[in-house]
C-alpha cells in the first residue's frame, strides 16, 4: 500500500459512501459534509464486495459504509484513505487489524439505533409466536386456514446482551406480563432489580429458562457461534430463538438441525453469517422467520445516524478529534496530530 498522506491540507477531502442509508432521509448529513469542504461519491452495487470497493478506493479520504466487508484487498488499494465510518453500530464486516496496520481509523455510532432494533426484536418475537407472517402468505394465496400460536404474555424471555438494544427491549417488555431472564459480562444490579430482570451467573441458564430468547450481543471472537448443538440442546423443545444481532452468533448448520428435529419449536432471524444467504444456505428450506437484516434500517435511526456520521468525521478529519475512533493502534501512526478532550 502507497504511504498515506496523513496531513490535513486546506481543501477538499474525497469521501466514498457505499452505505444505501447514509443521508437517504436527512439530506442535511449530505449538505454538513460538503459545507465543510469534502467532496462526497457514491458507489452503488449489489452486492457490494470488497473488490468493488477497491476499485474506487483510490483517492478516498474517507469511506462511509453499511454492512460491508472491508479487507485487505480494499486497504491495499487505498493511497490516502485515514477513516473509515460505520453507518450504524457493528464493526464485524471491518478487519480491525488490516485498518491498524494501514494505520486507518475506524468510528461508529454507539446507541442510536437501540429503539428501532428493540422494536424490531419484539416485531419477531410477536410474529414468529403466532406465525402472522406464515398466516398472511395463506391468505395470498386464497386459503383460509389458522393455526394456534404462542403468545408473548406469561412467557420467559431471555436476553443475553443487556447493553443499549438489550436494556430498550426489557423497557418494551414491561406491559407484555413476562418474565425476564438475562445474562451480561457487565450489569448495573440495581437497574435489573427495578427493572424486573433475573440476572444469570451463566449463560447456560438463560438458554435452559427462555420461552424466548433473545440474541442482543456483539460478534467477537468469544461470542461467535454462541448458539450451537450444545447450548440448543439446553433449550426448551417450545422455545424460540431471536437473532437481531449479528449472524455469526448462530451456527447455522446447528439451528437448522434443531429445527428439522423439533428440538426448539422456532426461530426469526434478521442477521446472517453471509448476506445474503447463499441459495444453498440450510436456513432457506427452513420454516422460519427470516428478514433481510433490517432491523436497524428505520426512517428515525438512519437520519439519526447520517446526522452524527457526518458530524463525527468532521470532527474526526478537520478537527483531529481523534478520540472518536475505536482503534487506538490506528490513532498511534498519525504523526502530529492529537486527541481533542
Amino acid at each position: 500500500m502507497p504511504t498515506c498522506n496523513y496531513t490535513l491540507k486546506p481543501g477538499q477531502m474525497k469521501v466514498l459512501v457505499t452505505s444505501r442509508s447514509f443521508g437517504r432521509f436527512e439530506k442535511t448529513a449530505i449538505g454538513l459534509l460538503e459545507d465543510n469542504g469534502f467532496a462526497i461519491e457514491y458507489v452503488h452495487a449489489n452486492p457490494m464486495t470488497p473488490e468493488v470497493i477497491a476499485s474506487r478506493i483510490n483517492g478516498v479520504d474517507c469511506l462511509i459504509v453499511g454492512n460491508d466487508k472491508i479487507d485487505e484487498r480494499v486497504f491495499a488499494a487505498a493511497d490516502r484513505l485515514k477513516l473509515i465510518h460505520m453507518h450504524g453500530t457493528g464493526l464485524d464486516g471491518i478487519d480491525m487489524d488490516c485498518a491498524n496496520r494501514h494505520g486507518v481509523l475506524v468510528s461508529n455510532v454507539t446507541g442510536a439505533n437501540r429503539n428501532a432494533v428493540a422494536e424490531m426484536t419484539l416485531a419477531l418475537m410477536l410474529i414468529v409466536g403466532r406465525r402472522i407472517d406464515k398466516h398472511i402468505s395463506l391468505l395470498q394465496e386464497g386459503r383460509w386456514e389458522r393455526t394456534a400460536g404462542n403468545e408473548i404474555s406469561g412467557s420467559t424471555v431471555g436476553i443475553i446482551g443487556l447493553g443499549n438494544i438489550g436494556r430498550r427491549l426489557v423497557e418494551l417488555l414491561q406491559g407484555f406480563r413476562v418474565s425476564m431472564v438475562g445474562f451480561d459480562i457487565t450489569v448495573d444490579p440495581l437497574w435489573a432489580q427495578q427493572n424486573h430482570v433475573a440476572i444469570t451467573d451463566s449463560m447456560d441458564d438463560v438458554f435452559r429458562a427462555a420461552d424466548f430468547l433473545v440474541l442482543s450481543l456483539p460478534l467477537n471472537e468469544k461470542t461467535r457461534n454462541l448458539v450451537n448443538d450444545r447450548t440448543l440442546s439446553l433449550m426448551k423443545h417450545t422455545a424460540y430463538l431471536i437473532n437481531t444481532a449479528r449472524g455469526g452468533l448462530v451456527d447455522e448448520q446447528a439451528l437448522s438441525r434443531a429445527i428439522i428435529d423439533k428440538r426448539i419449536k422456532g426461530a426469526a432471524l434478521d442477521a446472517y453469517v453471509d448476506e445474503p444467504p447463499r441459495m444453498d444456505s440450510p436456513l432457506r428450506n427452513l420454516d422460519i422467520v427470516m428478514t433481510p437484516h433490517i432491523a436497524a434500517t428505520s426512517c428515525e435511526t438512519s437520519s439519526q445516524v447520517s446526522l452524527i456520521v457526518a458530524r463525527q468525521v468532521i470532527d474526526i478529519l478537520k478537527h483531529h478529534n481523534l478520540a472518536l475512533a475505536v482503534n487506538h493502534e490506528a490513532i498511534a501512526k498519525f504523526p502530529g496530530d492529537r486527541l481533542v478532550q
